[in-house]
């Protein structure tokens, strides 16, 4: 059969995810094709997967515009949460929904710009049989329908999607009497929708069934149809440095913030000095993957300290007693096959929400700038006027499920920089690269990871779900 992967473009971490199962289903003699903008298509290619270019190659991705949608304001995000009457967890994930994710979601809905149709015309030309999307593609979803393929969404973290829908749909009735939209992705989808004819129903929202890589324990309740899959860590290609073949003679730490976040926001806000400052000293041995913005307000890096800017995370976490990381599902997959424990860095109690602030420096820690990003495009034009500047809380988006997760499973622990002195940080790290109690937490999350179904076993489920639901001839 024909299957169509499509990813939010030029991230990796929504792109490496998908490559297990990508090559899980070209190897079993399916073709495979992986759907992006343009300026994806070069990421795509060194995976070894076949790239399908969407938009004018003239002009970058939508996020590197000056049209770049901003986030929704904290009051709507909050009148929205006030009558669907959310507890205070809930609201969490409603602001991750709403405020986060609405905005690429919205990027590739557009109407007045070719990347939606052109996924719609090459899914009529090429009829996959299969169409599994990213969540924040759901333009994928009426590419499917117009071309009669089945399709699923591709979900890589809290499936806060299916969890807002239901609740809007839960309080439909309260969202109108409030004049509130019941639906606000069915009304973001209707201009698309509409242009190719399609009706909009829960499964054009939702998928017909969705292709999950979370574990139970940290994955929400929903009442979608889910395909469980192990995630299997995936991260490119890369020659081994020197060093990494040898043994370690003290205990090693990684230590690393993500790949997302240092493209869009300067600094580390106040985390990686004090982090630093905790690190100094200590009978361990340091691998950070950190690049010159993320360092940009450390005065001293430790000499016990190694700064890398990348190194492949499959390679380094074999020889890692311990990683600490901001809570990012991808990189707290790639400790779990090494059966390493964990330092989630997350601040507990704060809320998600982002806040507009009126900043003359925009450029400072920890805000971000819709439109611009680090390396890529870094002013605005002329008559832009100035952007809007958002405030965003210290931490990643899962830093908080994430590091609840492995508090519970016994494999690590939190690591709050606002909370907690740099002397309890020090003992906290220490404790955790060496205590067996958290190794064993380590190795029973490993063999959970073991027993659920890898890419290459659910290639048959997806072949009959795929022959059950899509339509073309």
């Amino acid at each position: 059969m024909r299957v169509l992967f499509t990813i939010y473009p030029n991230s990796l971490a929504h792109l490496y995810p998908v490559v297990p199962l990508a090559w899980a289903l070209q190897s079993a003699g399916h073709e495979v094709r992986v759907a992006a903008h343009h300026s994806a298509a070069e990421q795509i290619i060194t995976t070894g997967l076949s790239p399908v270019a969407l938009g004018d190659p003239d002009t970058p991705e939508v996020r590197l515009t000056d049209g770049a949608k901003p986030p929704k304001t904290p009051e709507e995000v909050d009148a929205y949460a006030r009558v669907l009457g959310l507890t205070e967890r809930e609201r969490e994930h409603w602001i991750t929904y709403f405020q986060y994710l609405f905005v690429p979601m919205s990027d590739y809905l557009r109407v007045d710009r070719s990347e939606a149709s052109d996924l719609v015309e090459f899914c009529r030309t090429w009829q996959p049989d299969l169409v599994l999307w990213d969540v924040t593609v759901p333009s994928a979803a009426v590419a499917a329908r117009v071309s009669g393929a089945a399709q699923a969404r591709l979900v890589n973290g809290e499936d806060v999607f299916a969890f807002s829908l239901d609740k809007l749909a839960e309080h439909a009735g309260d969202l109108r009497a409030a004049g509130l939209d019941e639906n606000p992705l069915a009304t973001m989808m209707r201009p698309l929708a509409d242009k190719y004819g399609v009706e909009i129903d829960r499964e054009l929202l939702l998928g017909q069934f969705s292709v999950d890589t979370i574990p139970d324990g940290l994955q929400l309740p929903t009442r979608v149809n889910r395909v469980h899959v192990r995630h299997i860590p995936f991260a490119g290609a890369q020659t081994f440095p020197k060093w990494l073949h040898e043994k370690p003679e003290r205990p090693r730490v990684a230590l690393t913030l993500g790949e997302s976040t240092r493209r869009f926001i300067r600094g580390d806000w106040d985390r990686t000095p004090k982090i630093m400052k905790a690190l100094e000293g200590l009978d361990i041995e340091v691998v950070a993957t950190l690049n010159s913005l993320q360092l940009d307000d450390v005065e001293k890096i430790p000499d016990n300290v190694r700064v890398i800017e990348w190194v492949n995370l499959t390679h380094l976490m074999p020889t890692c007693s311990a990683m600490i990381h901001h809570g990012g599902i991808g990189t707290y997959s790639a400790a779990v096959p090494a059966k390493v424990p964990h330092l989630v860095c997350d601040i507990e109690g704060e809320s998600l929400m982002l806040q507009p602030v009126q900043d003359t420096d925009a450029s400072r820690t920890g805000t971000l700038l819709p439109g611009l990003e680090h390396g890529k495009r870094e002013e605005r034009d002329a008559d832009a006027g100035p952007p809007p500047v958002f405030e965003l809380p210290a931490k990643k988006v899962e830093a908080t499920p994430v590091s609840e997760f492995v508090i519970a499973q016994g494999s690590g622990a939190r690591l709050d920089h606002r909370a907690q002195t740099v002397e309890e940080m020090r003992a906290l790290i220490l404790e955790v690269a060496t205590s067996e109690a958290y190794r064993k937490g380590a190795e029973d999350v490993h063999a959970q990871w073991l027993a659920t179904p890898s890419p290459s076993d659910v290639v048959p489920v997806l072949e009959r779900l795929a022959a059950e639901h899509r339509r073309h001839a």
